[in-house]
């Protein structure tokens, strides 16, 4: 198959196990340049991440011949073990099964990337938007 042409950009989010405050900001350095550079190898590109000590967001491009829940369980799973064992910057750090995922246009890219570095301000002043921050799974309501 020749080379593909495609713009898909998705806002991904996931939390913590238990929404256990596990991200602290040694942890987030860490992290976030990890997911940065695995995404690469799979051939994504993260455009934004950041987070709370309980959850990250990802503005992310995939491609369309991989699978989104595929990419996000690979940057999850591999995430926990650079964590645990790679670096040993903590010995349980988890995330907690599942994750949210909307779609959205290129157009929007800016107006995402200014919500997902805002992160920390918008937990704290309680200026979220319920649409990007809520999803359900059987053990979690909101993000």
């Amino acid at each position: 198959m020749g080379k593909v042409f495609y713009k898909l950009f998705y806002h991904v989010v996931w939390t913590t196990y238990r929404r256990e405050e596990l991200i602290s900001e040694k942890i987030e350095q860490y992290l976030y340049t990890f997911l940065l550079n695995k995404a690469k190898r799979f051939h994504c590109e993260i455009h934004g991440c950041n987070g709370t000590t309980n959850h990250i967001h990802l503005a992310i491009s995939i491609p369309p011949a991989k699978s989104v829940s595929d990419i996000i369980g690979k940057l999850k799973g591999s995430a926990s073990y650079f964590l645990n064992k790679e670096i040993q910057v903590t010995k349980d750090f988890m995330w907690q099964e599942g994750f949210g995922v909307l779609s959205f246009a290129e157009k929007d890219l800016p107006r995402i990337l200014h919500y997902i570095s805002g992160q920390k301000e918008h937990h704290q002043t309680g200026k979220t938007n319920a649409a990007l921050e809520t999803f359900t799974d059987d053990t979690s309501d909101n993000v």
